[in-house]
């Protein structure tokens, strides 16, 4: 009986809203002042028991007269009055609106104070956005500079309107009808002449603005609109810009309002802490300007070691800064409020993956959520729209969340109590991962998991770390899978860390320390320290042979071979390989049988005799291609590996047409195996310089030794040889020329250089600066901060700090911007960009 009456109160209130609707829309038709009138008094009485029916309907569904009268935003008493009379409710907040005054946030362009520092082509782009579009939106995340950017264009451009420039602060509207008393005045026309309106903070009234936007542009023929909103409207004919954070200009940004706050404050003597202060924040300007204040307080670098409470920190100081404006946690709030309950849910739980996120890593952590596939991508959709994410430039299919937003959203999530159980879900989910790909030898799946599980390394290394804190049972399996991953790029000392974690760990099973043991040797082989390699294959042998498990034994095993072999016993090594090919024939495990032969095979390359390797390759690839169920049987981890042996034996072998087959097949592989790659671009360089392409060889053996890498001792006196013959060719200069471009290079580049075989050479043309220093400068121009040029350059951040030092002072300049000026001037191009561009006009 209760639910009937509950339901039957539903339906009343649900008709009620129906009925004003219906009402409004009379009014709104209305032309007479007598039809108005009778129209609002209809309105009352409609309100008046719709008011009762949603108050009995919330007493009945357990809220207290207070939680009501909270709701409605007036007294207690009020509402009992309103209640018992049978009267519509009009709270204390929303008292009549005088139309004898101006409407709510209308003025002339806001007046600033202080500079407006960079962002000229997106001022140039915006005035022509608006001579082509007469609707124009400004968007991007909290903290990007959307009202500045506005304001400074709306003054530039008041001379291009001569019916005037507009503006309207939408922040404190927060009814409909304020939006359109607001909107509606400042977007009268003022005679026939062009206008500019611009509406500032449109987000918390887009569905207000839908209606009235319209309206105002068929009203005023000449009007045009410009708004700023972390998210578009959505009208038709609207033209959407998105503003992007600070690049180059960051840095200048921070030392303006640095000085503002400390006169005495000198930019270029901390510039590179500056460029890494601003790095971690975004390039977000409104973070940078509330960072820059605290140097009447702070230096950078203290400033810098404080970034982990960014939050707390990040407060203003202006006293005429808008409120929300005062901190960066009030910015980030004040989009954060405007998310419904499961956006808020889901914006908290990304927040936990420092590494970005696609949609299956995404699924993972709001798992316990119950939404569909196309319920979470149109909640990704969602969030990236209103900027609370944004798509990875380097991989489309994925998002991130921006530093700030981050942090913010670990407080929410912590604050809720599902800190923890959000990271529960993200390991079992890894783990899971971890376990798709040791059940997939050779295949297509293998593959997709190998490639999925590289754009997780951060969330994974998060994972680790977090596993190791809880002491959860995924550690030693995520710690190993990672560790195996990171020894693809050559960070041995992390994968030695990583690997000495989980053998140290009491609590770690047996099965988990042999595997990691067998790893640890292998990594000992790499790093030159062959005792310990020889001492943790024998451990991870005595404890695999103790275990029932087929693939730990054969890992085991198999790094008992490559440490014997890389000892001196190569007998003894190859003894071992052939019995566990043998035993595992037997036990019908063809897919680790081909694996093994495989490591066989390069323990032979290394030790001298590539013809045995090739006849060991040939019978590894007739078993990888008998379990390979693709079109690419290679393209995973191990088959590369595969391929890249065979490349180094044919190049040892001088079967040049061979070795350039496996060459091309290694580089156009869709496998990130770094040291693979760097050691089939010197397979290259040697072909090259048989082929009497010396300048071409020394540039790719120069441009992989300036990424590093460990490198055995056959392969060094090879790429030696070829060195020296390539130099005695072409003689001194030219090879310190052919030399000196290939550290200019990225590794993609240096591919592309190895595959096509052509070669230009560049310099400065003032000769100031070393290629080096030239290398940096021009990414410095290209407005990268340092962690971007290290990254790019394979060197360090010290290191490029060093370069930026040494390139100020012989250019004599001060500042990031004038080294970009004196780039700019020199027209420099880099031998890099100049050979892609060549290779693209082919």
């Amino acid at each position: 009986m209760v639910r009937q009456e509950n339901g039957d109160l539903v339906r009343d209130v649900e008709s009620y809203l129906r009925q004003l609707t219906a009402v409004a829309e009379s009014a709104g038709n209305a032309s007479e002042a007598a039809a108005i009138a009778a129209a609002f008094a209809e309105a009352q009485r409609v309100a008046a028991w719709g008011l009762r029916s949603a108050v009995e309907l919330g007493r009945d569904r357990g809220l207290s007269w207070r939680q009501l009268a909270d709701l409605i935003d007036i007294p207690v008493s009020t509402l009992h009055r309103q209640y018992r009379s049978g009267t519509a409710i009009l709270s204390a907040a929303e008292s009549r609106p005088s139309f004898t005054e101006a409407p709510p946030g209308t003025c002339q362009v806001p007046p600033v104070f202080d500079s407006f520092v960079g962002r000229e082509r997106e001022l140039a782009a915006l005035s022509d956005l608006l001579r082509r579009s007469r609707q124009v939106s400004v968007v991007g995340p909290v903290g990007v500079g959307k009202t500045r950017f506005a304001a400074e264009l709306a003054r530039r451009g008041e001379p291009s309107y001569p019916g005037g420039v507009r503006w309207v602060e939408l922040a404190p509207v927060t009814k409909p009808w304020q939006v359109a008393l607001a909107v509606g005045r400042a977007g009268e026309p003022n005679g026939t002449e062009a206008a500019l309106l611009v509406l500032d903070n449109c987000e918390h009234v887009l569905d207000s603005l839908s209606e009235v936007v319209p309206k105002l542009l068929a009203h005023a023929p000449n009007l045009n609109i410009l708004t700023t909103s972390r998210e578009a409207l959505g009208l038709q004919g609207e033209t959407v810009m998105l503003l992007e954070p600070l690049r180059a200009e960051a840095v200048r940004l921070f030392g303006a309002r640095a000085s503002a706050a400390r006169p005495d404050f000198d930019p270029d003597a901390w510039a590179d802490v500056i460029a890494e202060i601003c790095d971690r924040l975004d390039g977000l300007p409104l973070a940078i300007e509330l960072a820059a204040h605290q140097m009447d307080v702070l230096t950078p670098e203290s400033l810098l070691s404080m970034m982990a409470q960014r939050l707390d920190l990040l407060v203003g100081a202006q006293r005429s800064a808008i409120g929300r404006r005062r901190s960066l946690r009030n910015a980030i709030r004040w989009s954060y409020e405007l998310l419904d309950e499961t956006e808020r849910q889901v914006y908290a739980r990304l927040s936990l993956l420092p590494g970005g996120f696609d949609q299956r890593s995404a699924a993972a952590v709001t798992a316990d959520l119950g939404l569909s596939r196309a319920q979470l991508w149109a909640l990704l959709a969602g969030l990236a729209r209103k900027s609370m994410i944004v798509t990875d430039a380097q991989c489309p299919v994925r998002f991130r969340m921006l530093e700030s937003l981050r942090a913010f959203g670990r407080e929410v999530l912590t604050d809720v109590g599902d800190l923890i159980p959000t990271q529960i879900l993200l390991l079992e989910w890894l783990a899971a991962v971890g376990q798709q790909l040791s059940q997939h030898s050779w295949s297509a799946e293998r593959t997709m998991i190998e490639q999925h599980i590289v754009a997780e390394t951060e969330n994974l290394r998060y994972g680790v770390n977090v596993a190791a804190a809880m002491s959860h049972p995924s550690h030693p399996d995520l710690a190993i899978l990672l560790a195996r991953l990171l020894a693809n790029t050559s960070d041995l000392d992390e994968v030695g860390r990583l690997l000495s974690d989980v053998v140290s760990n009491s609590g770690t099973p047996a099965l988990h320390r042999a595997n990691a043991l067998a790893w640890l040797a292998r990594n000992d082989t790499r790093q030159g320290d062959l005792e310990a390699a020889v001492h943790h294959s024998n451990q991870a042998y005595e404890l695999a042979r103790e275990l029932d498990d087929v693939d730990t034994l054969a890992i085991a095993l198999t790094s008992v071979m490559m440490t014997r072999g890389s000892t001196g016993d190569l007998p003894g090594g190859l003894r071992i390989g052939h019995e566990l090919t043998e035993m595992l024939l037997r036990e019908d495990r063809t897919d680790l049988a081909g694996w093994v032969l495989s490591k066989q095979a390069w323990l032979l390359v290394a030790n001298g005799d590539p013809a045995a390797a090739r006849e060991a390759i040939t019978e590894s690839m007739r078993m990888y291609e008998s379990q390979a169920d693709w079109a690419l049987p290679y393209a995973n981890d191990s088959g590369l590996s595969l391929l890249h042996t065979a490349a180094v034996a044919a190049t040892l072998e001088h079967d040049d047409a061979a070795a350039a087959e496996y060459i091309t097949a290694v580089l156009t592989m869709p496998v990130p195996r770094r040291d693979i790659v760097l050691s089939a671009i010197e397979c290259a360089a040697i072909l090259a310089m048989r082929r009497k392409k010396h300048t071409l060889a020394l540039t790719l053996i120069a441009g992989t030794a300036a990424v590093g890498r460990p490198v055995q001792a056959f392969w060094t006196r090879q790429l030696q040889e070829t060195t020296r013959a390539a130099e005695q060719a072409i003689g001194p200069a030219a090879a310190q020329a052919a030399s000196a471009a290939g550290p200019l290079m990225t590794i993609p580049q240096l591919t592309d250089l190895a595959l096509s075989g052509g070669l230009p050479i560049d310099e400065d043309p003032t000769g100031t600066l070393t290629r080096r220093e030239l290398a940096v400068a021009v990414q410095v121009a290209q407005g990268l901060t340092n962690a971007q040029i290290a990254k790019g350059l394979f060197i360090s951040v010290r290191t490029v700090a060093s370069h930026l030092a040494n390139i100020r002072s012989r250019l004599n300049v001060r500042s990031r911007v004038e080294v970009a000026l004196w780039v700019s001037r020199m027209k420099i191009e880099t031998a890099a960009g100049r050979q892609l561009s060549q290779i693209r006009r082919r």
